[in-house]
């Protein structure tokens, strides 16, 4: 039976490709992309073949779809850049998708924001019609 891997071994890996690619990005990218795009999240098999790159775009939420046509339109010139970067024996096939964690944290967090300043309106307004009596 063939040996599945090392579990430490492939989250080592899959960091290594998510700076890479995010290197990548930000210095040989040649044409800009829309918003903020960040690589959130790299998963890799145990064979370390292929990679599922997960993206996110900030301030340019409709362009998402975009952003991830243009990025998988260069996922060869990526993968080039990765085999020069680290040392393989194998350079994993890229595919990219978008990456909807980012997008609920930060609903999520504009969501407790809101009920925070609500409560902080309702506790003034108690505060001020306990002076007025």
């Amino acid at each position: 039976m063939k040996n599945m891997g090392d579990g430490r071994r492939v989250a080592r890996v899959e960091r290594e490709v998510q700076a890479t690619v995010a290197q990548y990005l930000i210095k040989g990218f040649k044409n800009s992309l829309p918003g903020l795009v960040t690589v959130a999240a790299v998963k890799m098999p145990a064979d370390l073949r292929t990679a599922k790159v997960y993206v996110s775009v900030l301030g340019a939420d409709d362009k998402t779809d975009e952003v991830l046509e243009t990025l998988q339109e260069r996922a060869f010139e990526i993968q080039n850049y990765i085999g020069k970067e680290l040392k393989m024996r194998y350079c994993p096939k890229l595919t990219f998708y978008s990456d909807h964690a980012t997008n609920q944290i930060l609903k999520i967090d504009k969501i407790i924001q809101e009920l925070e300043d609500q409560r902080e309106a309702s506790n003034k307004k108690s505060e001020t019609e306990a002076d007025d009596e």
